[in-house]
């Protein structure tokens, strides 16, 4: 599943309430009304490439509260490496809907001088739910646990920072290429940030131009980001997203090394 894939998904989904059973169409309709406040993160199963439409909406168990964030804290400047090193502890694919506020901070506090980040949406509560996206047998249900984005703006244009956190219940990867695994994306490289190996790649976004993608592979999972020079076109016309009134940042504001920096800070995980 690409970025674009997993960013239409929860942008989807924000804003709207948890609803009874209804078809695919009926919520999907929904979703495309709602406002654009996250009073609830409901599950939701959407037609996009290599996912099958699910009958309904439907809400998982609530997520218990999480203990305290850490503060953010600056991460180790990355080097290039191309073997996956086992140094650093392992950690779980899974957080409460509410870690979405420590991930926005986080990717604030990474903007390089001369830019600024802004939000669209409210943070979310610890007892929202999952997205959970189901895809064809033999693949497992996908949750994302939590979801963060950042409008980044330098005065004159626009881009997007994402971060999300997904379960898949896949192991972590031990050994071999990271780069060998699915959805590795062009120009694809591992980036070796004190112990921790992020994978990094480009892939393309709706209109055809370049977005930088990080994965850091977790215990059941990985934590994606994904920044690109133009806000996303996803959901254009509906409640969620609006067109932005800017043109695209003039270059990238962030390098693979910074966004595997990020990638790799303690704080973006619970």
């Amino acid at each position: 599943m690409t970025i674009n894939d997993v960013r239409e998904l929860c942008e989807l989904t924000l804003g709207v309430d948890a609803p009874p059973l209804r078809t695919a169409d009926r919520a999907l309709a929904i979703a495309a009304r709602a406002s654009a406040r996250r009073d609830r993160l409901v599950a939701a199963s959407v037609g996009l490439a290599g996912v099958t439409v699910a009958a309904a909406l439907v809400t998982p168990a609530l997520l218990p509260a999480s203990a305290p964030a850490p503060a953010v804290v600056a991460a180790p400047a990355p080097s290039v490496s191309t073997a996956v090193p086992s140094v650093a502890p392992v950690r779980s694919a899974t957080a409460p809907a509410s870690h979405d506020r420590r991930m926005y901070d986080v990717l604030v506090a990474a903007l390089p001088a001369g830019y600024h980040g802004s939000t669209r949406y409210p943070f979310a509560e610890p007892s929202q739910s999952p997205i959970r996206i189901d895809s064809p047998p033999p693949s497992t249900p996908l949750y994302i646990h939590a979801y963060a984005e950042v409008t980044v703006s330098d005065g004159r244009g626009e881009g997007d920072l994402f971060a999300a956190i997904a379960a898949d219940g896949s192991p972590l990867p031990t050994g071999g290429d990271l780069c060998a695994l699915p959805e590795a994306g062009r120009e694809c490289r591992v980036i070796d940030v004190a112990g921790v190996p992020v994978r990094v790649g480009l892939e393309d976004d709706e209109l055809g131009g370049d977005v930088l993608v990080a994965r850091r592979y977790l215990d059941g999972g990985f934590l994606m980001l994904a920044a690109q020079r133009s806000v996303p076109e996803i959901g254009l016309g509906t409640p969620q997203r609006q067109p932005s009134l800017k043109p695209a940042l003039g270059a990238p504001f962030l390098t693979a090394e910074q966004l595997a920096a990020i990638a790799a800070n303690p704080a973006m995980l619970p």
